[in-house]
């Protein structure tokens, strides 16, 4: 199968299989959100250009952010559908996130998470590394080269630890420091969030943490290894999740958009994961 061919070249991609009913939805989905975004932006007077593009943002927010929630939740599929409704609610009425720091998110958690049930190759933390700088450089964040430098970390220690990831770990420490001196921290002295945003990340903030101590166990299992995900690693990413929605927010208003993506799809695991009973603590951790 095709989707069998890719962990050939790549440990941390997860295709689309359209066997899976959860992924047909999606596929049907997609296609439904880029146009409604483009009809949106029309409406709004946007160009041809604008509403293209905006179609185009409205199809990655919607998949970007269904992806990632089932990286952090992925024993409840619905939840990843309440978090993309979300994500994209969010697009239409705050404006566009940012893309680059949507899917670095998703892939730096995958290295951590192993949903594939595979360690990272070589060329994963590569792709990773440059993607996390490029997003780095992109929102002018240095902090998240430290975020991108602690999922190295946690993959070079947690169950069946890839030691060679504290190369990488370094490397993008390295380059966050090299930012930081050439460049400035980033940080508009210490910005945070005010008024009705910051009552949001608050609010979601609790229901997302919520979410990580209600899960105890993992039932899924990895897509090409069939054993259970480790419970201690899903939930490092779980960990690294909001450490990179929480580091934009440092940087002001345009850290809070570059983020709204990633916190509405918190916020959407959050609320899901509230009708989930919690699981005793068993299998792998």
């Amino acid at each position: 199968m095709a989707t069998d061919r890719i962990y050939k070249a790549t440990s941390i991609g997860r295709p689309l299989d359209p066997v899976y009913p959860t992924n047909r939805a999606v596929l049907l989905i997609v296609p439904f959100a880029g146009v409604v975004a483009a009809a949106v932006a029309g409406l709004r007077g946007a160009g041809l250009a604008d509403v293209a593009i905006a179609g185009l943002v409205g199809i990655a927010v919607a998949v970007g952010s269904w992806a990632l929630a089932r990286e952090l939740a992925p024993d409840d599929d619905a939840a990843a559908f309440v978090a993309m409704a979300l994500a994209y609610a969010t697009y239409l009425a705050v404006g566009s996130p940012s893309i680059l720091l949507l899917f670095t998110c998703l892939l730096v958690v995958r290295v951590v998470n192993r949903t594939s049930g595979l360690a990272a190759r070589i060329s994963d933390s590569l792709v990773v590394l440059v993607l996390t700088l490029a997003t780095m450089y992109a929102t002018r964040s240095p902090l998240l080269g430290a975020v991108g430098a602690l999922a190295f970390a946690f993959d070079a220690e947690l169950r069946e630890p890839l030691r060679r990831q504290w190369v990488f770990a370094a490397l993008c420490l390295a380059g966050a420091g090299v930012y930081a001196a050439w460049f400035g921290t980033g940080i508009d002295d210490l910005a945070t969030p005010t008024g009705v945003t910051a009552w949001l990340v608050a609010a979601i903030s609790l229901l997302y943490a919520v979410s990580y101590f209600r899960t105890r166990r993992v039932a899924a299992v990895g897509d090409v290894s069939g054993e259970a995900l480790a419970t201690s690693r899903v939930r490092a990413g779980m960990f690294i999740a909001l450490l990179v929605a929480a580091q934009a927010l440092t940087s002001g208003p345009n850290g809070t958009v570059d983020s709204s993506a990633v916190w509405a799809m918190m916020a959407g695991v959050g609320i899901a994961g509230l009708r989930m009973k919690p699981r005793h603590r068993a299998g792998r951790s």
